[in-house]
């Protein structure tokens, strides 16, 4: 489950470099976290969607720090939903949801290079 979720990110964001990705059923609290990325990547674009009109609320990290400025909310009708995140040192960009309503969609999510310092 999720796959049909994972086509829409891909037709979405052709041609970007994916650095990590995940799909399956939704359920009450998921995330995922982002390993800290070569030096030179100095932000990358999280993007969300899901279906089953569910309501999702998205909290951010980038280094084990929230970033308040980055909360998203949505609901899970196929639309997609993008973060941008900067990266100011290497280290970890993690992402929680809370779901709330049904959990009877699926969802895909995926982390994209963005900005990459050129040297």
């Amino acid at each position: 489950m999720g796959s049909a979720a994972k086509a829409v990110l891909d037709q979405a964001f052709t041609g970007r470099q994916e650095l990590a990705s995940g799909a399956g059923v939704l359920e009450t609290r998921f995330g995922n976290t982002l390993p800290a990325q070569d030096k030179k990547v100095l932000s990358v674009t999280f993007a969300f969607t899901c279906t089953g009109n569910a309501k999702v609320a998205f909290t951010f990290t980038v280094d084990g720090k929230n970033v308040p400025t980055a909360t998203h909310t949505g609901t899970c009708d196929a639309s997609v939903i993008q973060q941008s995140l900067e990266i100011p040192a290497p280290g970890p960009v993690a992402f929680e949801a809370d779901v709330t309503g049904s959990r009877s969609g699926a969802f895909a999510y995926a982390f994209y290079t963005e900005k990459k310092q050129i040297s």
